[in-house]
């Protein structure tokens, strides 16, 4: 049954799983992706992928506690983006394309932070998702 809480949730863990683009795996080919900036940045991601995926679980199971993992997922993911940044500019990575990643990933982190701190939106959310 697809509810507005399903679909958060499917939102949530598509928004969580995204942080895999700023993988050495999704790299451009011939990007040099030895560094140590590109370790830095696959552990950070991919702890924000299984914050995210947390969070998305404890939504579906109506425990109060998804909006802190969320949070703490999409402020783990901005920390993410400084290590990745200097990974791919200094890999041979476009700037553009480096930019695009990280603007499309702090657009996100700035939309779960608007839905979940703004209180007329928390509210709304908590509505839809415990109500």
């Amino acid at each position: 049954m697809f509810t507005l809480r399903t679909m958060g949730g499917i939102a949530l863990l598509m928004a969580g799983s995204s942080w895999l683009w700023i993988t050495p795996t999704f790299a451009t080919r011939g990007v040099n992706t030895s560094s140590i900036w590109w370790n830095i940045t696959m552990v950070l991601a991919l702890l924000t992928v299984l914050g995210f995926l947390v969070a998305t679980w404890g939504l579906f199971a109506r425990w109060s506690w998804w909006e802190y993992a969320a949070l703490a997922s999409a402020a783990l993911g901005l920390v993410a983006l400084v290590p990745f940044w200097f990974a791919a500019i200094g890999g041979g990575e476009t700037v553009g394309t480096t930019a695009w990643n990280v603007f499309v990933h702090v657009l996100m982190v700035a939309g779960v932070a608007a839905l979940l701190l703004v209180p007329p939106l928390e509210r709304w959310v908590d509505q839809q998702v415990m109500g």
